[in-house]
């Protein structure tokens, strides 16, 4: 028998399998240690650039003042309450699921269904099994809408050819007759979304509160979609009684608080609201910030019009931000850093909203021959000896608080014919009529001192050099002016006399007058606080450089033709005249800061420039101007106001307007006026769209406005008024 021996192993082998297995776990702790110590930071640091949301805070908006440090822009607290969705992942709930479903059916019917928010939970809790009808008797256009959107709710996924089930639908009978039921007992099984959670809770709060939903379906999936750290806002603008049944009804319910974001409110209404404009919520900026990128905005608050927006930059404040740590599905973990939000800077304003009070009421008190409707027009007070605006007035108006908030009242003011939303005292552009003509005489007796001292004949039948005929507008009653000098054209407006000297100057001289004071060119209302005054070049309006014709001349030089100013420009012509020559820029910002830590900056009044005029020139017009009121034979009497002297100029704009399928011919009926005489404090311009004339539209509407005016800084009072 054949004894097998035993082999010894090499001790060299055995020592070489010995080094490699020692070499192979040093090998692994080697690159455990690389892993877990090395390289530890670079993992932490992907580990939170995957976890940590970066959200912008809103800063809180800076608020306007009047001259008179009144309100004119605030922020307020807006109480909201909030539904942090992340706390309402679990909860499973058949209440929830068939809401969901109802919601989902709603939006495709496109009709509320005939079941209410207690009806569904009580067949919940009651009866599960039973099927809950949603609509009966359905319209022929609801069944074909319904019909045609359910083939798109349940086509096949690409690449199949099974039609996508619906839980409680029939995918073979959407219907049962003309009715629509759903099978609650298929919902009652299944998982529940967070979006089916949060709409359960409003619902619930919406009992208790006994508030109407504020939020649609919709809308909760979009912000579980894209802003799911953040919380949703469900209600807004709570007041005290809404913020005391939450604390008592609601309070206790997961996932919910009381969060306040900050609002605006514009105490003055429709008074300032063309002035300053108001606020919609801001669209979401993530651009980022200087420490890395922005994944959230809340949205804050952005100026849409006037001050509002002019000066948006100021009043926004600067930014906060919140870190945000998230979890693997998206949702807020917790909070890891806040850096608070720094206010917005403030505007202190040169109107004084008193002053602005009393125009808009002098504005809208209509006059006999006015057409029906709300007024259409605008009025400017500026203080003749700085420039400074006490008034800016269009109308008609809107409430911006109600703009802010309503959709519906934003959608209608789009659709106005009126439009209520046109900042007609500013961006209004109109042919001014025979307020122009103090320009053309003074453009006349520069040239010509002599004019002065010359009469024309005004008679009907008058032609001018090309041999148009041409009329005053006393010749359509049947009468003239006959011969008639300087002073008494503007205190009668007469037309022929403007014709005679128009041609004889030349046009050149007229255009140079007006645009010295400003006409067709940018007033300068809004400048750049931080920069040195400067007037830009930039047109505004409409001043032509040449006439075609001696016609064209004799329009111009009336003030119609191409000829287009805005109450505003007219108001600085105005002040102009009225404190011996010297065109300030229209200052409306007083005062300003940058925060609210440091004291207000003055943004001071400045001088356009001086115009190239004589003193007794302009002397002969001041005294026309006040001859137009004071005197009984002037064509605005009725704006006279005791014993105060005002001066003025009336103007009849003639425009046709289609009416229907006829046309029409229109009037915008214009004033400009300063009082007191011999020491202006107020230059006033004032426009009415679709007026009868100067004299009879705005010459009573000045005569209320003085009276209240010097009502109001004392000169008139109960003894003497």
């Amino acid at each position: 028998m054949k004894i097998r021996q035993p082999q010894h192993s090499s001790f060299l082998i055995i020592k070489s399998l010995m080094i490699l297995i020692v070499l192979s776990f040093l090998v692994l702790v080697t690159e455990l240690w690389q892993l877990q110590v090395k390289e530890q930071d670079g993992f932490e640091a992907l580990f939170r650039n995957q976890s940590i949301r970066r959200v912008r805070l809103p800063a809180v908006r800076g608020k306007i003042y009047d001259t008179k440090n009144r309100t004119l822009a605030d922020s307020i607290p807006n109480y909201c309450i909030a539904i942090y969705t992340h706390e309402l992942r679990a909860p499973r709930s058949s209440i929830a699921n068939v809401l969901e479903q109802v919601h989902e059916i709603w939006s495709r019917v496109g009709r509320a269904p005939e079941i209410s928010y207690e009806k569904i939970k009580s067949h919940m809790e009651t009866q599960p099994k039973e099927p809950l009808v949603l609509y009966k008797n359905l319209s022929d256009a609801e069944i074909h809408q319904w019909r045609k959107e359910f083939e798109k709710w349940t086509a096949p996924k690409k690449g199949s050819f099974r039609r996508k089930k619906i839980p409680g639908l029939d995918l073979g009978r959407p219907l049962k007759g003309r009715s629509l039921v759903l099978e609650t007992a298929a919902l009652a099984r299944r998982r529940t979304s967070t979006a089916a959670n949060t709409l359960e809770m409003i619902y619930r709060i919406s009992k208790r509160m006994d508030k109407p939903r504020a939020i649609r379906y919709q809308e909760i999936k979009d912000h579980i979609f894209a802003r799911r750290p953040l919380p949703l806002i469900a209600w807004t603008h709570l007041n005290e009684k809404d913020i005391a049944k939450w604390a008592d009804r609601c309070s206790t319910l997961p996932g919910t608080d009381i969060i306040c974001l900050p609002a605006r409110t514009y105490p003055k209404k429709g008074s300032t609201a063309h002035l300053i404009g108001y606020t919609l919520k801001a669209d979401a900026d993530k651009s980022p910030s200087e420490d890395g990128r922005v994944h959230y905005d809340v949205r804050g608050l952005k100026g849409q019009k006037g001050i509002e927006y002019i000066y948006n930059d100021l009043l926004t404040g600067s930014f906060g931000y919140q870190l945000l740590q998230i979890d693997a599905s998206g949702f807020h973990n917790k909070t890891l850093q806040t850096i608070l939000p720094a206010a917005g800077g403030d505007l202190k304003l040169t109107i004084d909203a008193e002053i602005q009070r009393i125009t808009t009421e002098a504005l809208a008190k209509k006059q006999n021959g006015e057409y029906t409707g709300a007024v259409k027009g605008a009025a400017v007070v500026l203080d003749a000896t700085n420039g400074d605006v006490l008034a800016l007035v269009s109308s008609p108006s809107f409430d911006p608080n109600r703009y802010m908030d309503s959709s519906i009242y934003r959608q209608k003011l789009m659709k106005d014919s009126d439009a209520s939303t046109f900042q007609r005292s500013v961006f209004g552009q109109y042919p001014p009529g025979s307020t122009f003509k103090p320009l053309t005489l003074l453009s006349a007796l520069k040239i010509n001192p002599e004019i002065s001292k010359r009469k024309y004949e005004c008679k009907i039948g008058y032609r001018n050099e090309s041999g148009r005929q041409m009329r005053c507008w006393i010749h359509s009653q049947g009468s003239a002016h006959g011969s008639i000098g300087i002073r008494e054209a503007i205190m009668r407006s007469c037309n022929v006399f403007i014709y005679e000297v128009a041609q004889e100057i030349g046009y050149e001289p007229i255009y140079e007058m007006a645009k010295q004071f400003g006409i067709g060119q940018y007033a300068g209302l809004f400048p750049r606080l931080e920069s040195p005054p400067q007037h830009e070049n930039i047109k505004y309006g409409n001043l032509p450089y040449k006439n075609a014709n001696p016609t064209d001349l004799c329009n111009l030089s009336i003030g119609q033709g191409a000829l287009l100013t805005s109450p505003l420009q007219m108001a600085m012509v105005t002040a102009t005249l009225a404190n011996g020559g010297t065109l300030y820029r229209p200052r409306l910002v007083k005062q300003f800061r940058i925060n609210t830590d440091v004291e207000f900056k003055n943004n001071p009044t400045w001088a356009i420039r001086r115009i190239d005029v004589a003193t007794e020139d302009l002397e002969i017009i001041q005294e026309g101007m006040r001859d137009v009121i004071m005197n009984n034979n002037g064509t605005a009497t009725s704006a006279q106001i005791g014993e105060i002297e005002i001066a003025g100029k009336t103007g009849s704009a003639q425009y046709r307007k289609k009416v229907g399928e006829n046309v029409e011919d229109r009037v915008h009926a214009w004033m400009i006026s300063y009082a007191p005489y011999k020491s202006p404090r107020y230059a006033i311009a004032m426009i009415v769209e679709e007026g009868v004339s100067g004299g009879q539209t705005i010459a009573p509407r000045l005569s209320y406005l003085y009276k209240k005016l010097f009502e109001y800084d004392g000169t008139i009072t109960g003894d003497n008024g």
